[in-house]
């Protein structure tokens, strides 16, 4: 039996041999791709051959020699007049006429009737003739795990492209696109964070992110860019950002609050950053709260978020105020002094085991009323690995549903006076 992960130069190459691979191996799945792609052989599925680099008939050329050549990446066929080509894109461009020349080669072999399927990494890049089936890597990666996967080698072939994702991200082949979709985050004591699966999963989340209704209507800026490059191959968490709209359009993002969604090792953090250098208007906002505007903000703030803290025991929503300093621009920052307190704790009757302490929010107004260093300050809903629905695409709206519990803190940064009723979110 081949090696589903054997090493292949170019992306296009390593994932053609996968897919080759699993539909060879298991032929249910290849009759439910078949169908899935609304393609009919002429004959069953476990009586189809499949070839991959090369044409049906030959011997199989090495890689240097199929590229050189243009070979088709995979070709589908029952021996005699029908066969299926695929041509699979990650870096590479397809060219106008390339399925049409590897077509007329094909029907020089005998193949009367030539199917021809693309499969590519960004839906917006596919622009064949109708007589063509065009699918994404994302949707195969999708339509492999419905219905709780299709057995061994569809769960062999998501897990590739999952793996797949990663390296290439690393290799800087897939700087746009991806192979895969979100469906939640799976860390846990067995399966434990890494720092690329953090990376894939958060690009894949905050994707989808932008396009959440609930974060549009709640001012998120759904055409702003996120960080313009995450780097390195480790670190103890990593993390992106959403801009808000009313933000000073001529400033950097660290001039205006925005939301902060951070992997961690053993959780995941949803927050509302307020940089050190935030706009003269939005100091002057939260220097005025007091300890008691603080209070009662954290109070709102609890209220809406009561359903999402109830998911699990360890979950919480802190407040924070952190210095730091960096040693380089791409190295991570080295603490100098942090305050972090559970928003229970400026409740006015402490809550379960959280006992009341109205001492750290006197401290957290002081220091926005005194700050004479460079501090950031925070609001962050705690979630760790193993809260429920984390691990699935319900991930998304506890995400979304956590910026929006802390929707009085946004009023206040942009001197919204007008009350709300503080329901819980759903």
């Amino acid at each position: 039996m081949r090696n589903l992960f054997d090493q292949y130069n170019q992306p296009e190459n390593r994932l053609t041999h996968a897919l080759a691979v699993c539909l060879d191996e298991d032929r249910t799945l290849l009759r439910s791709f078949l169908e899935w792609i609304a393609v009919t052989p002429t004959v069953r599925a476990n009586a189809l051959k499949i070839v991959e680099q090369t044409l049906p008939g030959d011997v199989p050329e090495s890689e240097e020699v199929a590229q050189r050549k243009g070979l088709p990446d995979i070709v589908i066929h029952d021996g005699a007049e029908w066969c299926l080509l695929i041509e699979n894109k990650v870096m590479a461009v397809l060219s106008d006429d390339q399925l049409a020349r590897h077509e007329r080669t094909l029907r020089r072999r005998g193949f009367e009737q030539v199917r021809r399927l693309v499969i590519e990494k960004d839906i917006k890049a596919i622009r064949q003739p109708k007589e063509t089936s065009t699918k994404t890597w994302s949707l195969l990666y999708e339509w492999l795990g419905m219905n709780g996967g299709r057995g061994e080698w569809s769960e062999r072939l998501r897990s590739y492209l999952r793996a797949a994702e990663v390296r290439l991200a690393l290799e800087n082949y897939l700087t746009e696109g991806t192979l895969t979709m979100f469906d939640g985050f799976p860390f846990s004591e067995e399966n434990t964070y890494t720092y690329g699966e953090g990376k894939r999963l958060l690009k894949l989340a905050m994707k989808e992110l932008r396009e959440d209704q609930s974060l549009i209507a709640l001012g998120m800026d759904s055409k702003a860019p996120g960080r313009p490059a995450i780097t390195g191959r480790d670190g103890k968490a990593v993390w992106d950002f959403l801009s808000l709209a009313d933000r000073p359009k001529d400033g950097a993002f660290t001039s205006y609050p925005h939301l902060t969604l951070a992997v961690y090792a053993d959780h995941l953090e949803v927050a509302i950053t307020i940089p050190n250098g935030v706009v003269r208007p939005v100091q002057k906002r939260l220097m005025k709260l007091g300890s008691e505007g603080f209070t009662t903000l954290n109070g709102k703030i609890l209220r809406r978020a009561k359903a999402i803290l109830s998911k699990d025991k360890d979950a919480r929503l802190e407040a924070y105020a952190s210095q730091r300093h960096f040693l380089s621009q791409r190295s991570s920052a080295t603490i100098d002094a942090k305050l972090t307190f559970n928003l229970q704790t400026s409740e006015s009757r402490g809550t379960g085991p959280v006992k009341r302490q109205p001492e750290w929010v006197k401290l957290f107004a002081e220091l926005f009323s005194r700050k004479r260093s460079n501090i950031q300050f925070g609001y962050m809903m705690h979630l760790p690995w193993g809260t429920q629905g984390l691990d699935g695409r319900d991930s998304l709206r506890l995400i979304a549903n956590s910026w929006c519990a802390m929707k009085p803190l946004l009023d206040l940064i942009r001197g919204v006076e007008k009350s709300e009723r503080d329901e819980p979110l759903p």
